[in-house]
């Protein structure tokens, strides 16, 4: 039986993959066996198939697999050094701000800015001290002496001193600020202050006056004491309505005490005022005493306290 050879040629590839029926298989050997050149068609279709099954396969899938592998590897390096990188450049900004907001808000800072405006714009401080004919602020050399925060960390009071060219004075400031969250880099705020002076000849203890603040349920009080006499190595003064002893750190020491509001209330003790006291040196020998001093104001008499030289 004749058949056309195309598509003869057409069912070669499906005998020799074994899907082709039965009956093409047959019309196809049947056509090999009386034609010669269709029979070497099916002699060289099936040398090439033996030939690519027995050569061994190329490798794509495993290279692939491998260059991919790498790929994800360095990726995700790059994924967490950018992460990392990040984090860092955020640490970093963060160590510097503090540094540059904390140390232009800081509490000294503060205090020095207080001092300026004091000495620029107080007229008491500008007639005392003949400020238009003494110095400017720049010459100024201040020297801080001590502070009190209270426990909450939000109320401060910085205490600062500086000879006052030109004088015989040296100049004394006392400086309140305050910050409502620690968490706003440390930037205090200033709040006023006061000022004040002495000879530099003086050799005696000054004590401005009791300071209060309070903050939530609770209070705080405290004395400030700053010897001018170098001799001087313990006070000790009734205050609070107990026997206080002060170890002068660089002259500057304090007394304080913590109460709720109400216990302050309900206190009745003379906290204003400090009405005993003695400096003593390091052996122990009383240098100065706080003595009553009777004063009239406006037709009132009434009686005040200073430190005076022992006899």
């Amino acid at each position: 039986m004749k058949y056309d050879h195309e598509i003869i040629r057409d069912l070669m590839p499906l005998c020799i993959d074994g899907i082709a029926s039965e009956k093409s298989q047959k019309a196809v050997e049947e056509h090999i066996a009386e034609c010669p050149d269709c029979a070497k068609e099916w002699d060289q279709m099936q040398t090439n198939i033996e030939q690519t099954i027995q050569e061994p396969l190329p490798e794509p899938t495993a290279k692939y697999a491998e260059t991919a592998t790498r790929v994800r590897k360095k990726s995700r390096w790059l994924l967490l050094r950018s992460m990392m990188l990040m984090l860092a450049g955020i640490f970093l900004v963060m160590v510097l701000g503090n540094w540059y907001i904390g140390n232009r808000y800081s509490s000294r800072t503060q205090a020095k800015r207080f001092v300026r405006s004091n000495w620029r714009d107080d007229e008491w401080m500008r007639e005392v001290y003949h400020l238009d004919e003494v110095c400017s602020f720049s010459k100024l050399d201040l020297h801080f002496i001590g502070e009190v925060t209270t426990p909450d960390h939000k109320n401060r009071e910085v205490f600062v001193t500086a000879d006052i060219p030109g004088s015989d004075q040296i100049g004394f400031w006392s400086s309140d600020m305050s910050r409502e969250n620690q968490l706003t880099l440390g930037m205090w705020t200033d709040g006023g202050g006061g000022s004040g002076g002495f000879s530099k000849d003086e050799k005696l203890i000054m004590t401005p006056g009791t300071l209060h603040y309070e903050y939530g349920e609770k209070c705080m009080d405290y004395w400030m004491f700053y010897a001018l006499d170098p001799n001087i190595s313990q006070i000790v003064v009734q205050a609070f309505g107990e026997k206080q002893i002060i170890i002068p750190d660089n002259g500057f020491g304090t007394v304080s005490r913590e109460l709720t509001m109400h216990d302050k209330i309900l206190d009745k003790s003379n906290w204003d005022d400090i009405t005993e006291g003695e400096a003593l040196d390091a052996n122990g020998k009383v240098l100065y005493r706080l003595v009553p001093l009777e004063l009239n104001e406006n037709g009132e008499t009434f009686t005040t306290y200073e430190w005076k030289k022992a006899e």
